[in-house]
């Protein structure tokens, strides 16, 4: 029995030789450390070195956690879609989550700085004074990034008790920082961070995803499936029990078409305000309709965070916010739509109402009693123009399609109800050829708009 004690005290010991050979760095040995990045990244970047060594010394447990050992993560910053680097998981608000894994604790120092600075959400920290510590502290914590509520104050009492306001002040001084052990075999990598919003570098666009076909899964923590070409909505509303109605809302389609022109994701269910991830990238090609099914974000949020009008179209390589709004509005691409037709100056309401009155016109004035032979040396039979401006022959084709004809040219104005498949039948032409002609981006039209029909 002795002898087991004795086996189970030396265990006890060399496990806390053990533990306590792992806590190999200090809190001031981390500052030492770290100090100097610290504050080179504060002038070429502006996030202030104080708050950044807080961050530090909190998220790393100063220096000695898993994640920063496993992956030189210093700021607990998890992957999101817009992340095509190296990686690992981590439990932390969720089990098994994805972090940034980094090849240097500079390169997690730059990227974090790289991370507020263009990262819509953040963008109010930077109008602070970089000395309030307390201010970009409570700024952290309204921004969203971390869930702690004592996160601010965690932070103030790590630049209080360790003095780190002193590193804000000497790289605002512009006073030589000495060479630091961290910066050596990295030569040339502090270049200047470029603002946020339409000026910022652009990042290359993660490479398209792959999803499971007909399985349903979760984007955004919603139920979607993917689906290809040719499915027919109304059999994905029956299957899943879900009104065709309601399916079409939830995911931004304005008029339902008999079959997927394209591979899609189809949404089961509302998609959210915002998105997990702070932005998206534009990739060549895409559009906000896309994005927002590729984020499960709904369209009028997208456009309400950036800035953007019914029928703008994000150029590629632009960040979308997904989280927070945008302080300005994305470059726009070649393939925008104008928000407004040749009509501007008329709603489309208006429109209507106009068509009409000429219409009860027109048949007005045919129902009257023939006029008086026309002499010949008038206009020829059949050009006679009613008191309402159009010709009777003209008034059964408005009643039925309500087309305009410019010479060389055939528009279609949309009526209630009618979808570009249905109005591509009518016309004998593809909906393909419809959205070319007319520049559309999706399947979704307006009534009153007027659509090139015939070329």
């Amino acid at each position: 029995m002795q002898v087991k004690s004795y086996c189970l005290a030396i265990c006890l010991l060399v496990c806390v030789v053990v533990s306590a050979a792992a806590q190999s760095m200090s809190t001031t040995q981390y500052i030492d450390t770290y100090k100097n990045i610290a504050m080179e990244e504060m002038r070429r970047s502006g996030v202030p070195a104080a708050i950044k060594l807080a961050q530090g010394i909190l998220e790393t447990q100063s220096g000695n956690g898993w994640l920063v050992l496993n992956s030189n993560n210093h700021f607990g910053i998890k992957c999101k879609n817009n992340w095509a680097g190296q990686s690992v998981n981590y439990d932390d608000d969720e089990r098994q989550e994805c972090f940034r894994k980094y090849n240097s604790p500079l390169e997690s120092y730059k990227d974090h700085s790289e991370f507020l600075r263009n990262n819509p959400r953040y963008k109010f920290l930077f109008d602070l004074n970089p000395e309030d510590y307390k201010a970009w502290a409570y700024g952290l914590k309204t921004a969203g990034y971390a869930t702690d509520r004592n996160y601010p104050q965690r932070l103030i009492n790590i630049i209080e008790t360790y003095q780190l306001a002193q590193y804000n002040t000497i790289a605002m001084g512009k006073q030589p920082i000495p060479a630091s052990p961290s910066l050596a075999g990295d030569p040339g990598s502090y270049e200047p961070v470029r603002p946020a919003g339409n000026t910022a570098v652009i990042t290359p666009a993660p490479a398209a995803k792959k999803y499971p076909v007909n399985t349903e899964f979760r984007i955004n923590n919603r139920k979607v499936i993917f689906v290809r070409e040719g499915t027919a909505l109304i059999q994905l509303a029956s299957q899943y029990d879900i009104r065709l109605s309601s399916l079409l809302k939830y995911n931004d389609l304005a008029k339902d078409v008999p079959l997927l022109e394209k591979d899609m994701l189809i949404f089961l269910q509302s998609k959210s305000k915002r998105g997990q991830n702070d932005y998206h990238i534009v990739a060549p090609g895409e559009t906000l309709h896309d994005i927002a099914q590729a984020e499960g974000v709904q369209m009028r949020w997208l456009r309400k965070r950036n800035k953007l009008e019914e029928g703008d179209q994000p150029a590629a390589g632009e960040r979308v916010a997904l989280d927070g709004y945008a302080s300005s509005k994305p470059r726009l691409g070649s393939n925008s739509v104008a928000k407004v037709d040749e009509h501007k100056d008329l709603e489309p309401k208006k429109i209507i109402k106009d068509i009409k009155e000429e219409i009860a016109k027109a048949t007005a004035a045919a129902a009257e009693p023939a006029a008086p032979a026309v002499p010949a040396n008038t206009a020829p039979r059949g050009t006679e123009k009613p008191s309402g401006g159009i010709p009777p022959e003209m008034v059964e084709d408005l009643k039925k399609v309500g087309t305009v004809t410019p010479a060389g040219s055939q528009y279609h104005t949309v009526t209630e109800k009618e979808t570009l498949y249905s109005i591509s039948r009518r016309y004998n032409i593809t909906v393909a050829q419809l959205q070319q002609w007319n520049n559309l981006q999706d399947n979704g039209i307006r009534i009153g708009q007027q659509l090139l029909v015939r070329k």
